[in-house]
């Protein structure tokens, strides 16, 4: 399936969830709880100044950042004294983690935060002074290409400017963010996880939103990735929080050239509140699309080098030395290193690193004379260097390089330190065998270098990788070989043969240091070595068998994980393993030993995936069906095609494969090589009599996916092989459509020239023109109109085009629109006109460019309501004054909001809430999300925004809004000031109503136990009933706060309690794979068996989970694994639609009855059969379950069967 079937999704800055956690369905889920640890008798003393936050840090992963600084505001003191509270110590909420790490799971703060500790002070200031990079910084919407040669500094310079930019970045209006692109890590970085990342890195301090959390909510329980769009989408709700944004990207020469265009691509449409500055070497040219582009060369100038020389000298003891016997000597280094290295900050080092092991002041003269004035001759020189040491080090530098250079990836430097102690032949690890980092990286001249942050260990530079490259034939011919050998010996030590199950999904600390990277050894072992290695892969395959469910949990690299495309089979046999990773004599002893080649097995379509023309003709000569369907991973020409293996896919068409037959992934062969640019396939999958027409599920054809990724040559064949250009997919969306909005003129141009209709309407974007003011393009939209596109044609998400436009800042755009007559006061879309659509996106450009041509400014509708309430909320002030001097009622109600002040109450803009108050905003005025004002600010620890509510006015024990009062907003985020100034204010403690039924169940669901002590000393009731969760205990025990758990049953919560969600805290717990409190709610007297909540019981929802040591604790403690009721009927029918085998088993062993009738399926058989689960069905006829039970959903197993699958038993 293309991106362009995906469903838009809202890309509006709005929090609309944002303080609704997302539902607990952790399904094997490995996700870790916090440390906790407990202070006693605390006090706290927070003084609130306004001083200068944080710039950020490692926040995601170590939790400790800081959001940026809130300025001079009011000085504020409050005194909280609590006993025995448990402190969570980290900083960002657990949920939050995990979502976070779930969606983006890369992380540039720890690599920008090393290089930054390695880079030379007081160099680079050049770049900050140039007047292109002052202009770039001050202006927005403009794009900084910085070229430079290898080796000029382009990655220490950029993260000069992160540094700089971020310091400078504390009102928290602007953004800044980066990327490190790197070879070795490229095939892992796709653009959908770097968009991620950027998306990571900018959300720390603040709300996750609505997107990420609907979007963690909506991929995590089935098990798939975000596509590209939603992604995209839920970037640039976060880049609209801000009113500026950096994002500094380096290295762009070191990404491959499909993936670089497909991100650049993604940069220029971010909007022209982003910012970009680009390194790259010279022979990458930008792209003719980015808007206000300037290049510029980057060079290491000549104090840089003298500085950096200077400093090398003074961290050099025998260069010191040599100075201050002959002080003239330090000009001579500077003269001849600044005028060799010409420009290269890489020449330099080297140079100095050689002239730093120089004894003598004759010996540095002697070397000055002859150092090498390219890169090439210096790393020669080092490898000479490495040859002349004694016979150990020169060993231990030829193997570090080895793996360094040939590694799948970054190695740790555990990782290095294990692979070169492991010695042919050993049972075991020698301990007494791991050298010493620092003696690896002296052997090794400066080749490696050790990442601080990340701990791994990396080239010098990316040129080292090409240099060894060039001389791997010479010097190291069988590193690919010895690789493997060590990655074998290793697996077949004892600690890796005896790994439990458990271990391996638990991550356990524990794990071999190799354990990780032996994934690989398959990879390592492909090619003229494997035969060497038969008798050990052999070995490894089948302990791998055994252990293959847990390793395809935690190995993501092929054949554990097949790239970019689906997981392959559950339980894959050792000969797809052996097909996949392209092991020729593996398969071929493979295929002579098995009794049977089952003509349907699903090796042929990895092969043909991974291009393995060689391992395709062995299959097929072995009988392997050539139209064979693959449930997952659709059929061999498909992935062939897909993939751009023209060998593949010509063998497999002269063997008979049907060129018609597509699956999910596309709707057939051409459609799958359209899509990804292969234009050779096209003509020959047409050659053969391919239909260029053909419609998938989705209705989506191949003009459609070319048109979206712009292959202008593809298009022009296929509408000449009579492509119709008018053809519509499920929602209506045409080719028009995906061309105008991805900004390929071309491509319009040749639809256009074909009769492709211009006021086409459907898609995300409602009709043709509205697409094409999204994607931005002036020259598409000018295009657009000149043949009659309707400027004024009403539909999709924007209502149209104007709205469109000024939504994304496109003022140029907005400006011809309303030239050709588009109606400024046009009343639809999400944003109900075009005013408010402007407002909400922080684009004071666009408001005053539809005022002066008549907007009203107190039009009604849309998500905010009018778009004063728009601007409260996003910002800037000055798009306030403008509204309100034109007119704007401060008072009007409406929107997701309910008015101006609590909008601006909630986003904390205590500028524009005292502007409002000042024009005469009611503070008490009802309505919106959270009711009123002083509830909005509670939810966000504005607390200062709360105090000025309350010296206007502001009623404390207001009852309305999501969260029901002010304090219970307040509880819920765990804002012990605000808390306590609400309280002091006479806020009721035991307020009822709200999602979380009151302030209590509030702050125990986030285990904010400060919060949970302070309320129960004043008198909160810990056995209040309401809300989401019932109780405060449920609430604690659903999101795996033991502490407050604890603290709760201190103070005299009830274990058995019922109601809620969960029906009891045990279930909640058992849920969400929370053992340890499990195991608490156990020991003081939670009842296992008792019914309730959407699961009927604790062992019900623990099985349907697939929470294993969760279900044996409950069955140990008395729970009854027959017991009937909730959604499933029984922990068995549960076990057997998740399909987790281990579960269903150890069910069936304690007793389950495979035949029980009861829940939504009938019986277990059913709801096995349902979900595809093979395993589980074969297990539960072996075990005697009725095939021909009648009852459930489909009435009987054959009926289910044919709904969900067709299997063998």
């Amino acid at each position: 399936m293309s991106e362009n079937s995906a469903k838009c999704n809202r890309s509006s800055s709005v929090d609309s969830t944002s303080d609704n956690p997302p539902k607990k369905k952790e399904k094997k889920s490995n996700e870790h709880s916090p440390k906790t640890g407990i202070r006693t008798r605390t006090i706290i003393n927070n003084k609130i100044y306004g001083g200068i936050g944080g710039h950020g840090g490692d926040a995601i992963q170590q939790s400790t950042a800081g959001a940026g600084g809130v300025g001079n505001a009011p000085s504020l003191e409050y005194h909280i004294v609590a006993e025995q509270v448990t402190m969570n110590k980290m900083d960002m909420d657990q949920e939050k983690a995990v979502i976070v790490n779930w969606l983006s799971p890369i992380n540039f703060f720890r690599r920008q935060a090393d290089i930054s500790q390695t880079r030379q002070l007081g160099t680079g200031e050049w770049l900050l002074a140039d007047p292109y990079f002052k202009e770039w910084k001050s202006s927005l919407g403009r794009t900084l290409w910085c070229y430079g040669i290898p080796g000029a500094g382009k990655t220490f310079l950029a993260s000069m400017v992160v540094d700089h930019l971020t310091a400078e970045s504390t009102s928290g209006h602007s953004g800044v963010a980066c990327i490190y692109l790197n070879h070795k890590e490229a095939e892992d970085h796709t653009p959908a996880k770097l968009l991620a990342s950027l998306w990571r890195q900018l959300v720390v301090g603040k709300d996750l939103g609505a997107d990420a959390k609907n979007l963690y909510d909506r991929h995590f329980e089935r098990n798939t990735s975000p596509t590209y769009k939603e992604l995209f989408d839920m970037l640039h709700s976060c880049l609209t929080e801000f009113s500026r944004v950096y994002i500094v990207v380096d290295g762009v020469d070191e990404y491959p050239e499909d993936k670089r265009n497909m991100l650049l691509g993604y940069f220029g449409m971010m909007g022209p509140s982003v910012n970009l500055m680009i390194t790259s070497r010279p022979h990458i040219t930008p792209p003719s699309s980015f808007p206000n582009l300037h290049s510029l060369e980057i060079r290491a100038s000549k104090n840089d080098v003298q500085s950096y020389v200077d400093a090398r000298i003074q961290s050099s003891t025998r260069l010191s030395k040599h100075i201050q016997r002959r002080p003239d000597l330090r000009e001579q280094i500077h003269s001849h290193i600044t005028c060799i290295v010409d420009g290269m900050f890489l020449l330099a080092k080297f140079h100095m690193d050689s002239l730093s092991t120089k004894s003598t002041v004759r010996g540095v003269r002697d070397t000055l004379k002859v150092l090498p004035n390219s890169l090439d001759a210096s790393y020669k020189d080092v490898m000479e260097r490495i040859e002349q040491q004694d016979i150990e080090q020169k060993q231990i530098a030829y193997s570090t390089l080895t793996w360094v250079a040939n590694a799948k990836r970054l190695l740790t430097i555990e990782e290095l330190q294990t692979a070169l102690a492991v010695e042919p032949g050993a049972k075991l690890l020698d301990e007494d065998n791991i050298l010493e980092i620092e003696f690896i990286l002296a052997a090794c001249a400066g080749l490696v270098l050790v990442d601080k942050q990340l701990s791994v260990v990396r080239l010098v530079h990316y040129t080292a990788q090409q240099y060894l490259d060039s001389i791997q034939t010479q010097k190291f011919p069988d590193a690919q070989l010895q690789i493997a050998r060590s990655l074998f010996t290793y697996t077949a030590f004892d600690e890796f043969l005896s790994l439990e199950h458990s271990k391996i999904l638990r991550q356990d600390a524990s794990l071999p240091p190799l354990f990780y990277y032996s994934q690989y050894c398959l990879a390592h072992a492909a090619g003229p070595q494997e035969g060497e290695l038969q008798d050990m892969i052999v070995r490894f395959l089948n302990w791998a068998l055994l252990q293959t469910r847990s390793l395809r949990l935690l190995w993501n690299s092929p054949p554990w994980h097949l790239s970019s495309w689906e997981l392959g089979p559950s339980q894959p046999s050792a000969l797809w393993l052996a097909v996949a990773a392209n092991l020729v004599e593996t398969a071929k002893f493979l295929l002579g030993v098995l009794p049977v080649q089952q003509s349907d097995s699903p090796e042929l379509t990895a092969a043909s995936y991974y291009g393995h023309l060689q391992m395709v003709q062995l299959l097929v000569e072995h009988g392997a069906n050539v139209d064979a369907p693959d449930e997952l991973s659709g059929f061999a020409l498909e992935a062939a095609a897909s993939a751009g293996h023209i060998n593949v896919v010509e063998f497999l068409i002269e063997h008979g494969a049907d060129i018609h037959i597509g699956s999910r992934h596309h709707i057939s062969p051409l459609h799958a090589a359209s899509l990804n640019g292969h234009i050779e396939i096209v003509k020959l999958l047409i050659s053969f009599g391919a239909d260029v027409n053909a419609r998938g599920e989705v209705e989506s054809c191949p003009l459609h996916a070319v048109s979206h990724r712009g292959h202008i040559s593809i298009a022009k064949l296929l509408i000449d092989q009579g492509a119709r250009v008018n053809a519509r997919t499920a929602d209506e969306t045409t080719a028009l459509h995906e061309a105008s909005k991805n900004k390929h003129i071309d491509i319009v141009k040749l639809l256009i020239e074909h009769g492709a209709n211009v006021n086409a309407e459907g898609g995300c974007y409602g009709d043709v023109l509205q697409a094409a003011s999204y994607g931005g393009d002036m020259d598409t939209v000018r295009l657009l109109i000149e043949f009659g596109a309707d400027v004024n044609a009403s539909c999709g998400q924007y209502g149209n085009p104007l709205q469109t436009a000024v939504f994304w800042g496109r003022s140029e755009i907005a400006q011809l629109l309303i030239e050709h007559g588009a109606n400024v006061n046009a009343q639809g879309g999400e944003y109900g006109n075009a005013l408010q659509a402007a407002s909400s996106n922080y684009h004071i450009e666009t408001v005053w460019l539809l005022i002066e041509h008549g907007a009203d400014v107190n039009a009604s509708g849309g998500q905010y309501g009018n778009a004063l309430q728009a601007a409260s909320y996003m910002g800037p002030i000055e798009t306030v004054q403008l509204l309100i001097e034109h007119g704007a009622d401060v008072n009007a109600s409406g929107g997701l909001y309910g008015a101006a002040l609590q909008a601006a109450s909630r986003r904390g803009e205590i500028g524009i809430v005292r502007l409002l108050l000042e024009f005469g905003a009611d503070v008490n005025a009802s309505g919106g999300r959270y009711g009123n004002a002083l509830q909005a600010a509670s939810s966000k620890r504005h607390i200062e925004t709360v105090q000025l509510l309350f010296e206007h006015g502001a009623n404390v024990n207001s009852q309305e809004g999501e969260l029901g009062s002010a304090l219970q907003a307040a509880s819920y985020k765990g804002d012990i000031n605000t808390v306590w100034l609400l309280v002091e204010n006479g806020a009721d403690v035991n307020t009822s109503g709200g999602q979380y039924g009151n302030a209590l169940q509030a702050a125990s669901y986030n285990g904010h136990n400060e919060t949970v002590l302070l309320l129960i000393e004043h008198g909160a009731n810990v056995n209040a009933q309401g809300g989401e969760y019932s109780s405060a205990l449920q609430a604690a025990s659903s999101n795996h706060h033991i502490e407050t758990v604890q603290l709760l049953i201190e103070h005299g919560a009830d274990v058995n309690a019922s109601g809620g969600r969960y029906g009891n805290a045990l279930q909640a717990a058992s849920s969400n794979k929370h053992i340890e409190t499990v195991q608490l709610l156990i020991e003081h007297g939670a009842n296992v068996n008792a019914q309730g909540g959407v699961f009927g019981s604790a062992l019900q929802a623990a099985s349907y989970w697939a929470h294993i040591e969760i279900v044996l604790l409950l069955i140990e403690h008395g729970a009854d694994v027959n017991a009937q009721g909730g959604e499933f009927g029984s922990a068995l029918q549960a076990a057997s639609y998740s399909g987790d085998i281990d579960i269903v088993w150890l069910l069936i062993e304690y007793g389950a009855d495979v035949n029980a009738s009861a829940g939504q399926y009938g019986n277990a058989l059913q709801a096995a059969s349902s979900q595809k689960n093979i395993e589980t069905v074969r297990l539960l006829i072996e075990h005697g379950a009725n095939e021909d039970a009648q009852g459930g959903e489909y009435g009987n197993t054959s009926h289910s069967i044919s709904s969900g699958m067709h299997i063998n038993t």
